[in-house]
């Protein structure tokens, strides 16, 4: 069960503040999300597996409710809005489109970076008139990108201060003393050469996530993460039913797992 209202809230510092499955920075007025996937109910249909309720409407009233709790004035979409590689299917027009006017009835600008999920949207952004981004959205000392492809951040060195990107899906997964498995979706958040960097949740509803304290550096999914140490990289657990706990960093939860305590 989703919960009504969606106002889980951590503040990191002063600008940085985690609400529900996005992060808010609030200097800039800015209200970051990531891996919607929307569409991913049909990708899953044509497989054989059959989804009865489009999960679109639960998202969409948490991201209402985030929104709500902070009162954004730009909402930037880290990539992968929709899901499916080849084609724009229906259900990815139809719900893409309501997101875009939702949005852009509640903020006064909508951004999205491309992801690697996101052929065949720009048809859908051009008839909204939402601004698409390929392959980094850079405003002040922010720098915006998806994390599927390298990103040359000698480009961007000199006065890039805070990074914050997606495609991970980040996760953690604990054991109980019964041995039962549970899987939690995380930001995270560490440090590559004097600039922070944040990665954020999949906004999916579906999907749980990578799970990050159980997977090998030549595992991962984003060649960024692939160069960064994530041993000291800082867990936050984030559940739209129960709220955003600090896990501390990742080397504890990799012990955590290893000693099957």
């Amino acid at each position: 069960m989703l919960i009504d209202n969606v106002t889980h809230r951590l503040s990191l510092d002063k600008r940085v503040e985690l609400v529900g499955l996005g992060l808010y920075l609030r200097d800039m007025g800015i209200l970051a999300i990531s891996d919607l996937h929307i569409g991913y109910e049909e990708a899953l249909a044509a497989q054989g597996i059959h989804i009865p309720v489009s999960q679109y409407p639960k998202m969409k009233k948490a991201l209402d409710s985030m929104i709500d709790a902070v009162q954004p004035e730009k909402v930037v979409i880290v990539g992968d809005v929709k899901h499916e590689f080849g084609t724009a299917l229906r259900q990815e027009w139809i719900e893409t489109l309501d997101l875009l006017d939702f949005l852009k009835e509640k903020v006064r600008e909508v951004i999205v970076v491309r992801g690697n999920h996101d052929n065949f949207l720009i048809p859908i952004l051009r008839k909204k008139e939402v601004p698409f981004y390929d392959p980094v959205y850079k405003v002040e000392d922010v720098l915006f990108f998806h994390g599927h492809k390298d990103v040359d951040m000698e480009l961007y060195s000199r006065d890039v201060r805070m990074m914050v990107m997606g495609h991970e899906h980040p996760a953690v997964s604990l054991r109980d003393e019964l041995g039962v498995k549970v899987k939690f979706k995380c930001f995270l958040e560490g440090e590559f050469e004097d600039k922070k960097f944040y990665v954020l949740p999949v906004f999916s509803l579906l999907m749980s996530g990578t799970e990050i304290n159980m997977t090998d550096r030549e595992n991962l999914l984003s060649p960024f993460l692939k160069m960064v140490d994530l041993d000291d990289v800082e867990v936050y657990v984030t559940d739209l039913e129960a709220g955003i706990y600090y896990f501390g960093p990742l080397h504890i939860l990799k012990t955590y797992n290893l000693s099957g305590v």
